[in-house]
């Protein structure tokens, strides 16, 4: 059987993902108890409808930038750096600093969750996440919302 073939980024080249507005981090699954016409009961686990949203949208800017390349194999290196709004409540002084990288923001979404919301790019960007072997996040204040994603390999 021929080997499958073997994507590699040009020397240097990284992948520049952007998905502009407010980064979301994956939610948890949910659970409902359904019952049959038959008054049998189960339970159904679902995704949040926000969450699928935000993986589709994030699936399509991955597309995007992969510019019809194969998914990338081998270890990966991805950086990524979530940029919030500050909240409209501070002031112009507080807003200042935090534009500032003088504050930062320890708000929701939590790194992990956002970490997790990469799982939106597995069989585009990359076969599985599992081939990230070094992995960044930043939170940071910004006057555009956006979540930004660089991929290189290793």
């Amino acid at each position: 059987m021929p080997a499958a073939p073997v994507f590699a980024l040009p020397l240097g080249e990284v992948i520049k993902i952007t998905l502009p507005g407010d980064p979301i981090g994956k939610g948890r699954p949910r659970a409902r108890i359904v019952t049959t016409k038959t008054k049998g009961q189960f339970i159904s686990f679902y995704t949040p409808a926000e969450t699928v949203t935000y993986e589709q949208a994030l699936a399509w800017a991955g597309k995007a930038a992969m510019k019809g390349r194969k998914p990338l194999l081998g270890a990966l290196r991805v950086t990524v750096k979530a940029f919030m709004v500050p909240p409209e409540s501070w002031s112009g002084i507080k807003r200042t600093k935090a534009l500032n990288d003088e504050i930062r923001p320890s708000v929701k979404p939590d790194a992990d969750n956002i970490l997790k919301i990469l799982d939106a790019l597995n069989k585009i960007v990359w076969h599985d996440d599992a081939q990230i072997v070094d992995a960044r996040i930043e939170k940071r204040y910004w006057i555009s919302p956006s979540l930004n994603i660089q991929v290189e390999e290793l």
